[in-house]
């Protein structure tokens, strides 16, 4: 095969993707993309504001850390946890969190942490009064996650708990 009889092939693999989709975009993507938006526009309305007042200062960004937060040791520990936090999730941006889960997975551990009451840790409720959520709260929030759930569920796909 000629050198120059290359180029003919190589225009036509070059031009496969744009005529695949034909300058559309792609469905299942867009509508992905938009039952997402539809979730954290409901966790900016309702949610957001309660995770900022109960959940930032660990899982965000913390707007003033407590007087002991600049003494040795206790800094440190401060800090550890804060690290540990957004490891487990990141609430810096809005929805989907980021951190070591999915979005179903966040779910899961957000329903677990509410039946359970293991968030804030015991230390931080100590010296944290009203940190804790309220049954208003994790009710909003239970609802939040019972009617997020669907939409970002694929069908056929769901994760059984056992």
């Amino acid at each position: 095969m000629k050198r120059g009889s290359l180029l003919p092939l190589g225009i036509c693999l070059l031009a496969l993707p744009l005529l695949a989709h034909q300058g559309k975009k792609h469905p299942p993507i867009e509508a992905a993309k938009a039952k997402v938006d539809k979730v954290n526009a409901r966790y900016l309305k309702r949610i957001k504001p309660i995770f900022r007042k109960k959940c930032f200062d660990c899982h965000a960004t913390a707007a003033r850390l407590p007087w002991y937060a600049k003494i040795p040791g206790p800094k440190q520990l401060i800090r550890r946890d804060m690290r540990e936090a957004k490891k487990h999730m990141d609430m810096r941006r809005d929805f989907p969190f980021a951190g070591h889960g999915t979005p179903l997975e966040d779910f899961d551990a957000l329903e677990e942490i509410l039946k359970d009451g293991s968030m804030p840790p015991l230390r931080y409720r100590i010296m944290h009064r009203g940190a804790a959520l309220n049954g208003e709260e994790k009710e909003a929030i239970l609802n939040w996650i019972n009617a997020s759930r669907p939409l970002l569920t694929i069908p056929g796909k769901e994760e059984r708990k056992n």
